[in-house]
């Protein structure tokens, strides 16, 4: 038997855009009759060992609302070790959310996927436009110490080969993997065209057998070792054809080469088993080297910019603040539900192909519709909290004659700064003698602002005055 030098692992999988130039109704469509193939191909031929579900578990969402009698199938799947799922919710752009968002986003990921059989804990990201220099420091606190990437690298990429470990700020480190040539660079195997993995054309599997012995001898021109990846799939894409036949003539064209067909675990296991003293780089992953990163698409349909950052905002600095207050002091129950919704929602215009702008303009129509979704739910969950404890016009009936005003402070420390407020009177109120008041009885200053007569509130006329006060 010939030594093997080379390990060469093949991976299959689906790289999803749930929105890009088609809106998201269309991409379901096409997501269904993918994951019917992925299901059909596993279950059928055990010579087809594994296949990755790209990074993200929203698809897995996104099919089972309209197929949830497939759940216990996919389930089984993820279990047997076939199928790979998450560890993210959607696939970000890093740089227009904020960072709070992206630790939800893999912490959502990961409670959806343990809900179907587990997440596979590898730092999975192939297409961002970039990445953050914190990224090692987030994935290693989800208990991640991986990375596989295709866009972000510099001139450092060719000193450093295709496996290195980035280490962040604080220190933390992953092993991260450039795929050379892309997430694509070995999918469409024995077609002349790479859209024809879409159709029932025929496979020639001699074809397949040359197109991996080019991209074989690329790899190892970048390859630290002699682990290789290659990365059977690209966007949108279902099971290659005939994988079967071609790793047995790859076997025999490449006698000295093991090819090994699994999951980005297994291939990740053997190149931390290596022995290679694999080089370190620090600092963000944000050239384009071999990869665009399309820079341009932060500034693009400003608009939406300006909408997740005021979602995002209200729900970090004012929903939760507030829900968490009036939960662990007051005792009300936490909203957890509904707060999940409106982060499942927000995070849903995150993906690089959406909050970019770089999408047709029906998805990002689409996009405004769950930035309102977000913000509406959101405004509501605090005015319920806040009307909890001052009513909107009578508190307890020993309150009579009062007015409650009630000022919340989001921040976790204490303020004292000039706050204005529209304090609405009953018609014929006579304002001369109004005092205001603190929680503990002591009186406060003030100055009234303005004076408008409000007319037709809710069919009555009142009289209202504007006024400002220094408040704690």
């Amino acid at each position: 038997m010939p030594k093997t030098e080379y390990k060469v692992y093949i991976v299959s999988h689906t790289h999803w855009d749930r929105e890009w130039y088609l809106p998201f109704g269309q991409f379901r469509t096409k997501l269904i009759n993918v994951f019917q193939k992925i299901i059909s191909t596993l279950e059928s031929n055990q010579k087809f060992k594994h296949f990755v579900l790209d990074g993200q578990a929203i698809i897995l969402e996104d099919y089972f609302a309209v197929h949830p009698e497939q759940k216990g199938k996919i389930k089984s799947l993820v279990e047997k070790g076939r199928l790979s799922i998450g560890p993210w919710y959607i696939l970000p752009d890093e740089f227009l959310v904020s960072g709070e968002s992206t630790i939800r986003n893999l912490q959502i990921g990961n409670r959806v996927c343990d809900e179907y059989g587990g997440t596979q804990k590898v730092g999975y990201m192939p297409d961002s436009f970039g990445h953050i220099a914190q990224m090692p420091q987030i994935l290693k606190s989800a208990g991640i110490d991986s990375f596989i990437y295709t866009r972000g690298s510099g001139d450092e990429i060719d000193e450093l080969g295709s496996e290195f470990y980035w280490q962040a700020p604080d220190g933390s480190k992953v092993l991260a993997v450039n795929q050379f040539n892309g997430y694509c660079n070995a999918s469409a195997l024995g077609y002349d065209e790479i859209w024809e993995a879409h159709t029932n054309r025929e496979v020639n599997v001699d074809k397949a057998v040359q197109q991996i012995g080019k991209l074989f001898n690329e790899l190892k021109k970048h390859s630290n070792c002699k682990i290789l990846l290659m990365n059977n799939g690209c966007d949108h894409f279902p099971p290659q054809p005939k994988l079967g036949e071609i790793l047995n003539k790859l076997r025999d064209k490449f006698p000295d080469c093991s090819f090994i067909h699994t999951g980005f675990r297994q291939y990740l296991k053997a190149l931390k088993n290596s022995g290679t003293d694999f080089r370190n780089y620090k600092g963000e992953l944000i050239s384009g080297k071999y990869h665009p990163i399309l820079s341009g698409v932060w500034s693009a349909r400003m608009y939406l910019k300006q909408s997740n950052y005021f979602a995002q905002t209200f729900m970090e600095k004012y929903l939760e603040p507030a829900a968490s207050y009036f939960h662990f002091c007051l005792g009300r129950k936490y909203p957890a539900e509904e707060i999940e919704y409106c982060w499942k929602t927000l995070l849903q215009n995150h993906p690089h192909d959406s909050i970019c702008g770089c999408s047709i303009d029906d998805v990002h129509t689409e996009m405004i519709s769950r930035f309102n979704h977000v913000r509406q739910t959101a405004e509501q969950l605090v005015r319920n909290e806040l009307e909890h404890i001052a009513p909107l016009f009578a508190g307890n009936s020993k309150d009579d004659g009062k007015i409650i005003i009630t000022i919340f402070n989001p921040l976790p420390f204490e303020r004292t700064e000039i706050v204005e407020r529209l304090i609405i009177f009953p018609k014929g109120t006579d304002i001369k003698n109004f005092r205001l008041f603190d929680s503990k009885g002591k009186q406060i200053n003030f100055k009234i602002a303005g004076k408008k007569i409000i007319e037709g509130f809710w069919g009555i006329d009142y009289g209202g005055e504007l006024f400002s006060n220094d408040q704690k």
